[in-house]
C-alpha cells in the first residue's frame, strides 16, 4: 500500500472523507484487478483442462481477497471509532479471560513460523469498557508483534493493573523501527516501506486504531524500538473505576 496521508489532520481538514475514499479506492483497485485477471484465466482455460495448473492461481486469488477484506474491515473500524455521535455502552470486562483467549488464538498462527508467545496476564483483571474496543487494541498489538517478527522469534505479552489503569506491554524480537519511523507509526495509512516489510500485507490503520481507542480511554500509547532488534508497545488505559 502507498504511504499516504501521514498526518492525522490531513484527514480532518474539511476533506477527510474524500481522502479516505481515495485511499480505499486506490488500494482496492489493485487486488480487484488481479482477481479479475485470475478468474479470466480460469474462465478461458488457457492452461488446459486439468485443475492442477490453476491451483496456484486460486491461492493467489484467496490472498488478494483476504487483503481486501482486511482493508475494508480496518476502514470500517476506524470510521466507526471516529463517528462523533457514536453511542458507547460500557460494561465490566473480564480482561484476563479475553486476553488469554486472544493469545491462545494467535499462538496457532505464530507456531507456523516457530514464534513463541509468552504471556503474563494478571489474574482477575477487570475494567469498565466496550468489549470490541479492547479486543481491537489487543488484537492489533499482538497481530503486529507476530506479523513483523522474525521466524523463530519471541513475543512477550504483559497485562496488569497499575493503580487505576490497565497497563499493556507487547514486546517482539522483530524488524524494529528507526526513530523517524517511530514518530510516524501511529498515523493513519502509514506503512513502513523497506526491504523487510515488502512481503508483509497491512492496511496502515492498525496502530492508528490503537491510538484512537487509547485516547477514548484517557490513555496513552508509546513505543520503544531498535532497528533489527525488536519493539515494545506500551498502552495505558483508565479502568473506569
Amino acid at each position: 500500500m502507498r504511504k499516504l496521508y501521514t498526518e492525522k489532520n490531513q484527514l480532518k481538514e474539511g476533506k477527510g472523507h474524500i481522502d479516505i475514499f481515495a485511499v480505499l479506492g486506490h488500494d482496492l483497485k489493485s487486488p480487484l484487478n488481479a482477481v479479475e485477471q485470475y478468474l479470466e484465466i480460469l474462465r478461458t482455460r488457457v492452461l488446459g483442462e486439468s485443475i492442477d495448473p490453476y491451483l496456484p492461481i486460486v491461492e493467489k486469488s484467496i490472498v488478494r481477497l483476504h487483503q481486501m477484506r482486511e482493508l475494508i474491515t480496518d476502514v470500517v473500524d476506524w470510521a466507526k471509532i471516529e463517528a462523533p455521535d457514536r453511542e458507547r455502552s460500557l460494561t465490566e470486562l473480564d480482561i484476563t479471560r479475553a486476553a488469554g483467549a486472544l493469545v491462545d488464538e494467535l499462538r496457532k498462527e505464530a507456531q507456523a513460523r516457530h514464534i513463541v508467545i509468552e504471556s503474563e496476564i494478571e489474574e482477575a483483571l477487570t475494567m469498565r469498557g466496550v468489549a470490541w474496543e479492547i479486543d481491537l487494541i489487543l488484537r492489533h498489538l499482538l497481530t503486529n508483534a507476530v506479523k513483523y517478527n522474525k521466524d523463530g522469534g519471541r513475543v512477550a505479552v504483559s497485562l496488569k493493573r497499575v493503580d487505576s489503569r490497565l497497563a499493556v506491554s507487547v514486546t517482539d524480537t522483530g524488524i524494529g523501527l528507526t526513530a523517524d519511523e517511530q514518530a510516524r507509526i501511529f498515523h493513519e495509512f502509514v506503512r513502513i516501506k523497506k526491504r523487510e516489510t515488502q512481503d508483509i500485507r497491512g492496511t496502515g490503520l492498525g496502530l492508528a486504531i490503537v491510538k484512537q481507542l487509547a485516547d477514548l480511554y484517557g490513555g496513552t500509547v508509546s513505543i520503544k524500538s531498535e532497528e533489527n532488534k525488536g519493539s515494545t508497545f506500551l498502552v495505558s488505559l483508565c479502568c473506569g473505576d
